[in-house]
């Protein structure tokens, strides 16, 4: 088994600690990392890898088979463009970019390179989400009606005060769509495709930030499903929720814990058929076993190793991670523009406002 040669650019991020355990699967080899910031080389230091300030000096010395990204997501996209033209693998952190035109640009190098562009979406992995993805698949829920999604990361001054660029559209792109909604919208997407319309209202409610802190949605699906998302760094206490209504009965996933109900039959039948006005249609709750899966960053390097080494399929690549971004966008460009936005999103709507928020031109 040979080990995959792979660097990371953006030693120093707080994340690393999650693809640190990678040194542990014996199944990839770490050369070298790079940072913007000199005191990381104590980071290098401890690995035991050369630092590097830049990351093209680091991929011409080290010539590795992967690169890591786990910079601030502004830097996503040209380091994993250079590192593609490079001839290296490219695994990148969420979110996949901060506009939907530069995730475009990442998919044609790597189509262009043939080499492999993957993205962290590890919760993927978890095995109440490959649970519910299975229901869903085998059409155990019917005609999927609605999907409700409700998430608090809580957050304080104090994380966002962690770095300079982190909550401003210059320097993350957006707040909690850019930051933690990615999983969240990355799930919906996976287990259901990229919806074809949004209307969304993105808030700063409580904290002293240029970008927002909570986002509320309504969307569409194209096979007719409808979906509300709440998502915020601004509420505590409450539960993380996905619920899955079908006509055959839902799924719920609340705090990591799946429940399955099923209905006696489809109610699209018992609306045609039965003589009652106002049925009884009582949900059982079935007994289901659960997939396997932690939904940790491990499990997104083991699937890369593979893809890598013998050709699997990505637990999620660069078209699939460009959904949520997608989903993102789309969502600020309502929310701002204070109307319906049908998906894909708009790329040149979505890049002029991107520069009126920035400052790059004029209001």
């Amino acid at each position: 088994m040979t080990p995959i040669r792979y660097a990371i650019v953006g030693l120093g991020a707080g994340v690393f600690k999650h693809h640190r355990e990678a040194l542990d699967l014996g199944t990839f080899e770490l050369v070298g990392g790079a940072d913007v910031r000199p005191e990381v080389k104590e980071r290098a230091d401890e690995l035991g890898v050369p630092f590097f300030a830049d990351h093209e000096t680091m991929l011409a010395e080290t010539r590795p088979e992967l690169v890591v990204v786990t910079t601030p997501h502004p830097f996503h996209a040209p380091i994993a463009i250079y590192a593609m033209e490079a001839g290296c693998h490219v695994l990148v952190e969420k979110p996949i970019a901060v506009r939907v035109s530069e995730a475009d640009a990442m998919i044609e190098t790597a189509d262009r390179t043939g080499r492999i562009l993957a993205l962290n979406f590890q919760q993927r992995c978890r095995g109440d989400i490959r649970t519910l993805k299975r229901i869903v698949d085998e059409g155990a829920l019917g005609h999927i009606q609605h999907v409700e999604m409700t998430t608090a990361w809580p957050r304080t001054a104090t994380y966002y005060r962690g770095g300079g660029w982190r909550a401003t559209w210059k320097g993350e792109g957006g707040g909690v769509l850019m930051n933690q909604a990615p999983h969240n919208l990355d799930l919906l997407c996976h287990l259901f495709g990229m919806p074809k319309l949004v209307s969304a209202w993105s808030r700063t409610m409580l904290h002293s930030i240029e970008v927002e802190d909570t986002v509320h949605a309504m969307c569409e699906w194209p096979q007719g499903t409808l979906g509300s998302i709440h998502i915020t760094t601004a509420e505590a206490g409450r539960e993380e929720r996905l619920e899955v209504i079908g006509t055959a009965g839902s799924v719920s996933v609340v705090d990591g814990k799946l429940t399955y109900k099923k209905l006696p039959g489809d109610f699209r039948d018992v609306i045609t058929q039965s003589n009652l006005t106002m049925p009884d249609v009582p949900a059982k709750a079935q007994p289901v076993t659960l997939e396997a899966g932690d939904g940790d960053h491990m499990d997104i390097y083991r699937n890369l190793y593979e893809a890598i080494r013998n050709g699997a399929p990505l637990v999620a690549d660069g078209r699939e991670g460009r959904m949520s971004l997608d989903f993102a966008n789309a969502m600020i460009l309502s929310s701002h523009e204070r109307r319906e936005i049908e998906l894909p999103t708009d790329r040149a709507a979505y890049d002029r406002l991107f520069e009126k928020l920035t400052g790059a031109v004029d209001a």
